[in-house]
């Protein structure tokens, strides 16, 4: 089938430009007249001879001018030049900052060496010094800063190792020279036991299970805490010992009767490690305690809503709804019931008191996908069209959003219209090529569906969704099952757990006479992924396979839940049902 589709201290953004790895898009670029020419043909400015600080402020004017010209590599290069004539640190920060806004790795560190070098007790240029040395190799250099921090933190040692090991795990390309790194710090601090807590932290955050858990047990043995304890209860989890999890577990909250907030992380990290049932009792158990607790009912809500328990996850999310500060989420999830429950109108009225927040934006999308289910198209239409206007740098996020519409809409020259104009602007957007692809292949334009997904997949052969979409389609529309097979296989190969995939394997076993083969498949896409699409494919192979009875109620049930489903409609009415 197709698939539907504690921060750290850096002053001056320096943290946001790291994380991206790259320049920062200026939020005002240059007119024409503004351009400046391109930088390497613009040499650094000759400051007139003067006092060491007029020279100094000349050049951080003539770095000013060149940041203001999106020229931060020039900008980089002046302010470093004023710092020969006068040392100030924040002359020295924002020189690193043009540096990284560049991407000029080797000389935002060296701007940093210099910001260091004028403030040397400075945490933030630390920072900046130990990621770059990382990327760099130079692995004594980042050493001797992250002792410093260790040494220096105001916090005292075990705060500095928490320190260390949250910045080390903003590197995972530098994986293994962090971990070989903090076993470094680690090795100078024996019986510190912060010091392998933060090891276990960071060995978690790269996979390294059986260290980490090393590494918190020493924690525990040199001086039991909450925090050690509960990063065990991590690990453990994370390697499926469930039941030494809820071991330790249980003793941190015998030991802290009103650690609610504890059971409810443990909750969390059971359900996001597929524990699904087991973080859900530890939920029920948080509720006999407190039952008024907002966070419990909340996160049950979700459960209840994955596993189409509506009139449940309604509930909860009515409790929800009474804390002021939580208005937004209930409302929100009480609209997605709605929508489950195919009642677009009280999905908009839920929609429409989602005004901010974190929802708010999908909210407002989601009040245009429920005008377009009222036949309300233009007014949908016009929603999103006030978003892009609002939020240019989600322009894209609304027009796939406005796409979908149309494509559910079935108003497929519209759609083609939209992606088109759009394709001309992007030619090569693959996310736009895909989402035309959709509705070529709803209007049965096979051959212009697969121009559309040949071309993603001639750029990026390993795209799993393009190989998919485009091996369902040969499936759906042609004979070549074969060349399908090849496709789907490759998508398997690469995303083992899709379901979309899984059932796209499934539905080619029964369209190559294999039924009991594509039974399993089946099977597991609708356990992973009750959808009207794959309904229609189980119920049809258990119908063949001679289980009508199941077939039958498998297909009634599943178009009630899905009731505008086009091919459960066609499947019924083909079995005669």
């Amino acid at each position: 089938m197709y698939p539907s589709r504690t921060p750290l201290r850096l002053s001056l953004g320096l943290m946001l430009v790291l994380l991206c790895g790259c320049a920062l898009t200026p939020s005002s670029p240059a007119t024409a007249d503004d351009q400046a020419p391109p930088e390497a043909a613009a040499p650094p400015a000759q400051a007139p001879t003067g006092t060491p600080q007029e020279e100094a402020q000349f050049h951080v004017m003539a770095g000013e001018m060149a940041a203001g010209r999106q020229q931060p590599a020039l900008a980089a290069k002046e302010l470093l030049r004023a710092l020969d004539f006068a040392a100030d640190p924040q002359v020295a920060a924002q020189a690193t900052k043009q540096a990284l806004l560049a991407n000029d790795e080797e000389l935002a560190l060296q701007a940093a060496r210099k910001w260091q070098a004028v403030e040397p007790n400075s945490l933030d240029a630390r920072e900046v010094i130990t990621r770059l040395a990382l990327r760099s190799g130079l692995n004594d250099e980042a050493y001797t800063e992250c002792a410093s921090i260790v040494r220096d933190h105001p916090g005292g040692i075990d705060d500095g190792f928490h320190h260390v090991a949250l910045l080390l795990q903003q590197e995972p390309a530098e994986a293994a020279a962090a971990l070989a790194l903090m076993d470094r710090l680690v090795a100078q601090y024996p019986k510190q036991a912060g010091a392998y807590q933060a090891q276990g932290l960071l060995a978690l955050r790269y996979g390294k299970l059986d260290l980490a858990e090393h590494a918190a047990r020493e924690a525990i043995s040199l001086k039991p805490s909450k925090e050690a304890s509960l990063l065990l209860v991590g690990v453990l989890v994370k390697k499926g010992d469930i039941g030494g999890a809820d071991q330790i577990m249980d003793g941190v909250l015998k030991n802290n009767p009103d650690s609610g907030e504890a059971r409810l992380g443990y909750a969390r990290l059971l359900i996001e490690s597929d524990q699904r049932e087991h973080g859900r009792e530890q939920l029920e158990k948080l509720l006999k305690d407190e039952p008024g607790n907002v966070d419990a009912h909340f996160n049950l809500g979700l459960l209840a809503v994955d596993d189409r328990k509506l009139d449940e996850a309604e509930a909860h999310f009515q409790i929800v709804a009474k804390t002021p500060e939580r208005v937004g989420d209930a409302e929100y999830f009480l609209g997605r019931v709605a929508e489950l429950r195919h009642q677009p109108k009280q999905a908009l009225a839920h929609y429409e008191k989602v005004t901010n927040g974190q929802q708010g934006l999908d909210a407002a999308i989601r009040r245009a996908a429920m005008l377009a289910k009222l036949g309300k198209l233009e007014d949908a239409r016009a929603v999103l069209e006030a978003l892009r206007e609002q939020f240019p740098p989600l322009a894209d996020r609304f027009l796939m959003a406005e796409g979908e519409i149309l494509l559910d809409a079935g108003a497929y020259d519209e759609a083609l219209e939209l992606y088109g104009d759009a394709l001309k602007d992007e030619p090569e957007d693959t996310d736009l090529l895909y989402s035309r692809s959709l509705v070529y292949e709803r209007m049965n334009r096979v051959g212009d569906s697969e121009a559309d997904l040949r071309k993603i997949l001639s750029k990026m052969p390993d795209d799993a969704r393009a190989l998919n979409a485009l091996g369902y389609t040969l499936i759906v529309h042609t004979d070549r099952l074969d060349e399908a097979d090849k496709l789907v296989s490759k998508a398997l190969q690469l995303t083992p757990d899709d379901p979309a995939v899984i059932d796209s394997m499934g539905w080619l076993r029964f369209r190559q006479g294999r039924p009991q083969d594509a039974l399993p498949l089946l099977q597991k896409a609708y356990s992973q992924f009750p959808d009207g699409e794959v309904a229609a494919h189980l119920g049809e192979v258990l119908w063949v396979l001679g289980s009508k009875e199941q077939a039958h109620q498998l297909l009634v049930q599943a178009s009630k839940t899905d009731p505008d489903n086009s091919q459960l409609r066609d499947t019924l009415k083909r079995l005669g049902l």
